[in-house]
């Protein structure tokens, strides 16, 4: 990206920042460009990174729209612009549309509601989910992650509505009414370093079909680097699939242990407690057809932090402890992660009304 570009995007602080910066389509379309392809322009058909601008109406041409590319490859000629093979595929909106959206969405803690977007931007509540959708989906990330890495399971969802034609519960477990929540595998990495600057480690979470052993090696051996060094609580799948990792401690839940020295889980319970804060104030509600992007998005702005400094705490019990004092990185160089994966992971809207995903990221495990 070029420091002009850069300089902007710092510059952008408050509504009336972003507005200002992305008023004009065309500076939309030359950022989106710089931060999709920071090292230049590449083919999404082959890959080849030399193209050639086709002359259009922002050229004093008729025919070709605006930022319209071919491929130099005498093999391919594959004609592109810098939305093609990515979520804004074809999109009929504008692209400061799109990135009003995006910075407005990445403002706010925890999201924003598709009902809310909508009311900001004016535009139709399905067109705003589907541009929820689209963030969620670049930023997945499918590196592995290594250092301490802690495991923890939580659940989604409450207790079913009783059915009035229901016989009334007996004695004990009889007649008790099932739940049906769903089990969500939580992993979180810890930042490598605590000296002011430094990033947060990644969060992920995705749905799985259960707790078992199965699920566990699913979920933890395609995104955990065999060298890590693995931190969970006593169950039992966790303890069986830790003897393949470099490194396995756990603590006790059931003894009412939950620190012993460095070994914890506390940063994936603090990850699991963001996941409900965020569906119960923001979304109220989640498919599990559709967790998976929800569960991206909020693994994003877990990892959109850096470290600024250290604090003695003092406990209850007046037991002193250094806290990590973390700053959120600024919403608009947030833009620059969200573009950078956008190739190849492709969103088409189905006959229903919804989204197909085509991009092997969507699904976690």
């Amino acid at each position: 990206m070029s420091e002009t570009m850069l300089a902007m995007l710092s510059n952008i602080r408050t509504v009336e920042d972003m507005v200002a910066a992305f008023r004009d389509e065309e500076r939309c379309r030359r950022l989106l460009e710089s931060m999709v392809w920071p090292n230049g322009r590449v083919c999404p058909a082959c890959g080849y990174k030399r193209s050639t601008a086709i002359a259009g109406r922002d050229m004093g041409k008729r025919r070709a729209r605006p930022g319209l590319y071919q491929c130099s490859s005498g093999d391919c000629r594959f004609q592109f612009t810098v939305t093609t093979h990515t979520p804004l595929h074809a999109t009929k909106l504008p692209l400061r549309t799109w990135l009003k959206a995006m910075w407005l969405l990445l403002q706010s803690d925890k999201g924003l509601s598709s009902v809310r977007l909508a009311e900001t931007l004016g535009v139709s509540q399905p067109t705003a989910w589907r541009i929820g959708h689209a963030l969620r989906l670049m930023v997945a990330r499918e590196h592995m992650l290594d250092g301490t890495v802690e495991v923890d399971h939580f659940y989604l969802g409450g207790r079913a509505r009783k059915d009035p034609d229901d016989p009334p519960p007996g004695r004990g477990r009889k007649g008790q009414v099932k739940t049906e929540k769903t089990p969500v595998m939580a992993i979180v990495q810890r930042p490598t370093d605590i000296t002011p600057g430094s990033s947060a480690g990644d969060a992920r979470a995705a749905v799985v079909t259960g707790l078992s052993l199965r699920a566990a090696i699913r979920a933890v051996a395609t995104q955990v680097e065999l060298r890590a060094h693995l931190m969970s609580d006593e169950a039992k799948a966790f303890v069986a699939i830790g003897e393949s990792f470099a490194a396995h401690e756990t603590v006790n839940h059931s003894s009412s242990e939950y620190v012993r020295d460095t070994v914890h889980v506390n940063s994936a319970e603090g990850f699991n407690a963001r996941v409900r804060r965020t569906i119960a104030g923001v979304f109220h509600h989640i498919s599990p057809e559709l967790a998976d992007l929800y569960l991206h998005e909020i693994g994003f702005r877990w990892s959109q932090r850096v470290v600024t400094g250290q604090a003695v705490r003092k406990t209850r019990s007046g037991k002193e402890s250094k806290k990590i004092l973390w700053s959120r990185v600024p919403p608009a160089l947030q833009l620059q992660q969200v573009f950078r994966a956008a190739t190849g992971r492709q969103m088409r809207r189905s006959h229903s009304g919804g989204i197909t995903i085509k991009s092997a990221v969507a699904v976690f495990g």
